[in-house]
């Protein structure tokens, strides 16, 4: 009866992450928006290995909430690494480079100035000018005078 082993109950559980862990994830990293604008500018604008990432709150020298003390930062991918060794190495890994390669090829994606002019909400649009306050005020007193004649 049975086969050889201990006979497996429940599921192999210790791996996966809750919804709400993987919510919260979401929002902890910074958007592809920003991101995408990262990388086009040169890195030490966006990170000097003292402080986090422009844009963000992680602004303390040395912040030791975060993996290696927010010295080692990937750009593309908005991730910090204990050692400039794990940061080399994932350098090289493929979803890393997946990254790159779609944050170059792509055009600037979304962001929330666009959704707001999508939904009528950006700046008002009175239409043009129809004359200029100087221009306006002489062309009346020459119309006046031209009446007075």
């Amino acid at each position: 009866m049975g086969g050889i082993g201990k006979r497996k109950v429940g599921g192999d559980h210790k791996h996966r992450k809750t919804f709400k862990q993987l919510r919260r994830g979401q929002f902890q990293e910074r958007h592809i928006d920003q991101v995408w604008e990262d990388v086009r500018k040169p890195p030490a604008l966006v990170h000097d290995g003292k402080t986090g990432p422009m844009g963000t709150t992680a602004k303390a020298e040395l912040d030791e909430d975060v993996p290696g003390f927010g010295k080692h930062y990937c750009i593309p991918c908005g991730k910090y690494f204990n050692s400039a060794t794990a940061l080399a190495s994932h350098e090289g890994e493929r979803p890393h480079k997946r990254r790159v390669k779609m944050l170059n090829s792509t055009p600037r994606p979304h962001n929330q100035r666009d959704a707001e002019a999508a939904a009528g909400m950006g700046a008002a649009d009175n239409g043009p000018k129809l004359r200029s306050g100087a221009g306006a005020g002489a062309a009346a007193a020459g119309a006046a005078a031209d009446m007075d004649e």
